[in-house]
């Protein structure tokens, strides 16, 4: 059965009696690959689809063995392989995230701690290849459209060009993407272990310059990323590294002296937000500072700490799908939701992450994780007492400051006793948190300027990072 490439016929598609197709994920040269959910599992799939009469199709199936011989967690899980008449169906784990393409051609390039832990994980993921069988397997298409960063993990996609080192060698056919592939592969020279090699020092290349090496008029990054970069693209193969451990082993030298949390690299910043009562807006905040963070290069996970729901409903709303992770992506920001103390799930890396208790300001008060504590205060007259209850309760807790929202200027509340005036903030009024706009960015750096280690990640990871700190304290 051959579906519309355009998604347009597929909505009431249900493939083998379980998988209901959603839309079009993409397409390529091999196949059209689909979202697809499975019925019985409740969960979501993803489906590619090869018709047998492709040229294709031969690759196709030698991708699908060589898929179900691989078990790492950089590589996505075959569930099953399907056929009709018409065509052969590659049933595997759906991953949710962003290409390093993507990722560079919205930022224009990274910085250079996230392209060291990303060419640490790719260096993991390439030598898993080549050390999985009796016999090396070369992927020879490292490029960053096939390579995927989800929640803060690198996964390796599109196996098309991947093969047996030998199988590799005896193939008349040499892929390799511009800008990325080794000399070996356009001169026709013997494949090896160096040439993924060469390719990881052009990715590096790519993510630390935002273009490829061969439109840099020879022009190599400077400083010691520069030097591990060099020996990967060495022209002579026996010039580079002899083994991915080896290139690895300098990756993690140096990303040991960088990046924002030098003292404990696997540790993410945890800061949390509560309201002194309903409708003071503290997920209108939480979720501006969230979508704020991510913008600024700080990658940030929202977790719903309270009993709201809203994320679900954020979820079904944008028809976000869930990720293995139990995370929403909703418009461009991680979202995980609230599942409660009895659901254990597999633990998605993020160097920040801002938990959301809503009005448990209680149970924020308990989380002994937590760097900052921000409570979101009313700013009307009535809404006071809850407000100094609450402050009478959280005024010793680590990081805590008192954020006044919807204020009226003839309202204005009595300041705190016991709290700091350099601790009382004002939140500006801004309508739409996904697009909270310049007056509320400054109030959010001003807010986490108590934390040097992300200011200074963020200026060196945005050209914006020379934003001007204007204080929005209330006095």
């Amino acid at each position: 059965m051959m579906l519309d490439k355009g998604g347009g016929q597929i909505e009431n598609t249900v493939l083998f009696g379980k998988y209901q197709l959603i839309r079009t994920l993409g397409q390529g040269q091999t196949g059209t690959v689909y979202l697809a959910f499975h019925q019985e599992l409740r969960e979501y799939r993803a489906v590619k689809q090869v018709a047998k009469s492709s040229a294709d199709y031969e690759q196709f199936k030698k991708e699908a063995l060589l898929l179900t011989s691989l078990s790492h967690e950089g590589i996505p899980i075959v569930y099953d392989l399907e056929e009709d008449s018409s065509c052969s169906y590659l049933i595997e784990e759906y991953l949710e995230g962003d290409s390093l393409y993507t990722l560079v051609k919205s930022r224009g390039h990274l910085n250079q701690e996230t392209v060291l832990r990303i060419g640490v994980q790719i260096c993991d993921l390439v030598h898993y290849l080549h050390s999985a069988g009796s016999t090396p397997v070369l992927y020879l298409d490292l490029q960053p459209r096939n390579l995927l960063f989800c929640h803060g993990h690198v996964k390796l996609l599109d196996f098309d060009h991947a093969a047996h080192l030998h199988e590799a060698n005896q193939s008349r056919f040499r892929y390799g993407t511009p800008g990325f592939c080794a000399p070996e592969q356009k001169e026709g020279g013997a494949l090896g272990i160096y040439t993924d090699i060469y390719q990881i020092g052009a990715l590096l290349y790519y993510l630390t310059t935002g273009h490829t090496k061969e439109g840099a008029d020879g022009h190599l990054v400077d400083g010691a990323l520069g030097r591990i970069i060099e020996i990967c693209v060495r022209e002579d193969r026996t010039q580079r590294y002899p083994s991915i451990q080896e290139l690895k082993k300098d990756l993690e030298a140096l990303y040991s002296q960088t990046g924002v949390f030098k003292e404990n690299q696997s540790s993410s910043l945890i800061l949390a937000l509560a309201g002194s009562r309903r409708g003071v807006g503290t997920t209108h905040i939480a979720i501006g500072l969230a979508g704020y963070l991510n913008r600024m290069g700080c990658r940030t996970l929202y977790e719903e700490q309270n009993g709201s729901g809203d994320v679900r409903a954020m979820a079904v709303r944008s028809r976000s799908a869930l990720d293995s992770y139990g995370i929403y992506r909703i418009r461009q920001i991680a979202m995980k939701p609230g599942y409660g103390i009895a659901v254990r799930l597999k633990q998605a890396d993020y160097p920040v992450i801002l938990r959301d208790y809503g009005t448990d300001w209680r149970s924020a008060a308990e989380d002994t994780d937590a760097a900052a504590l921000w409570l979101v205060h009313g700013g009307k007259w009535w809404e006071q007492e809850d407000g100094a209850r609450a402050i009478g309760m959280l005024r010793e807790c680590s990081g805590f400051a008192v954020l006044y929202n919807r204020t009226a200027a003839a309202m204005r509340p009595d300041l705190p006793e016991g709290v700091p005036k350099n601790r009382c903030f004002q939140v500006p009024d801004f309508k739409d948190p996904w697009e909270p706009g310049y007056g509320i960015e400054s109030f959010y750096r001003e807010l986490i300027k108590g934390f040097p280690g992300l200011i200074e990640s963020m200026e060196g990871k945005t050209k914006k990072g020379r934003l001007r700190r204007k204080k929005e304290r209330i006095w």
